[in-house]
């Protein structure tokens, strides 16, 4: 097949109902995702992370997944140099006090806590007793008091056992290096001897202030982040990838037409709409359309409150009513030009 046919075989025939293969193409492989899950005995718990429950959650538009990921990606000039690239790891993951103690002593009646550091890890995150006691110190409310490999936290003010412990919770949950909401960060090498890292969590505006990170290559599971980022056509690509990546990963294949069209549907008004009723499908206007997703009562209350009219444009609306749809060869309507009329009342 040479190029030019090739290119004609993938444009979109006109009055194609392009929505409802769509639609057909995603639902069938989604359907076999969930009765895989349910009859794969003894991982049900590593489920919600991928399959179904992952396309659920971006086609419902989440505002936060459940699992936020970033791939980032340093400037190529040091991409393959490791103490460079642990560098800028060093400063993505968040690090608290109690990632950096091996144990805590409370003392409510002293209203005191101690923390016993743990050399290793402090060894590992290259963080010093002297740089936790200093952020420490910045918070309100206590003092602080380091002894070597120790550290004695004292509330100023001792109100009640309750009111002590939520201070020491706070104490415990004190970052002290790294950019808050990033919980993991792991470095990787590529086939091509260059590093990159994975994280768990995101924060794509904290990260791209980072020195030595390429801001133009920052990739995030979590579109709406995306989106204050980067912008909408960046947000569209990373919902089309995602759906088609967690169908991969299923061993299953959908053609990326069909998802771009989804991805183009969620997105083309600028922000981010959900499949849903509260998204593409309550948004329609056509009343009949509205009413035929969910919530029918509501919608035809409404709109004889507020005075609606229906054109009868739509697919769905066409088919409540027994009226010819406007696609395939219902896209078609002949007409006679009045020359031609005449020529055939003639030839009677």
């Amino acid at each position: 097949m040479e190029k030019n046919e090739i290119s004609k075989s993938k444009l979109v025939v006109p009055g194609e109902a392009v929505g409802t293969v769509a639609a057909q193409s995603i639902g069938e492989p989604s359907t076999q995702m969930i009765l895989r899950s349910f009859h794969t005995a003894g991982i049900a718990s590593v489920v919600t992370t991928k399959g179904l429950p992952r396309i659920i959650e971006i086609v419902d538009a989440r505002k936060k997944p459940k699992f936020p990921t970033m791939q980032v990606y340093p400037e190529k000039k040091i991409a393959d140099k490791y103490e460079k690239v642990r560098e800028i790891w060093r400063k993505l993951e968040d690090v608290k006090v109690s990632n950096l103690i091996s144990n805590f002593e409370e003392d409510f009646k002293s209203g005191s806590m101690m923390l016993n550091l743990d050399k290793e890890k402090l060894a590992f995150h290259e963080v010093t007793g002297r740089k936790i006691a200093s952020e420490l110190s910045k918070k309100e409310g206590i003092t602080v008091d380091q002894d070597g490999d120790r550290i004695k936290v004292k509330v100023k003010k001792k109100e009640n056992i309750k009111s002590m412990r939520t201070t020491f919770v706070h104490v415990l949950a004190t970052s002290i290096i790294g950019i808050p909401g990033i919980n993991k960060a792991m470095m990787l090498q590529g086939e091509d001897g260059t590093f990159h890292i994975t994280t768990s969590g995101s924060n794509i505006e904290k990260v791209m202030e980072i020195e030595g990170v390429d801001k133009w290559h920052i990739y995030a599971n979590d579109p709406f982040e995306v989106a204050r980022n980067y912008g909408i056509e960046a947000a569209r690509n990373v919902l089309a990838n995602e759906i088609n990546d967690t169908i991969k990963q299923e061993g299953l294949t959908v053609s990326f037409k069909h998802l771009a069209l989804l991805a183009d549907a969620m997105t083309y008004t600028g922000e981010i709409r959900s499949a849903g009723r509260h998204g593409i499908a309550g948004d329609k206007d056509s009343v009949f359309a509205r009413a035929a997703y969910e919530e029918t009562v509501k919608h035809f209350i409404n709109a004889g409150l507020f005075g609606e009219k229906d054109m009868l444009k739509g697919v769905a609306e066409n088919i409540l009513i027994g009226k010819q749809i406007g696609l395939g060869t219902g896209k078609v309507k002949l007409a006679v030009r009045k020359t031609d009329m005449g020529k055939l009342k003639g030839s009677k």
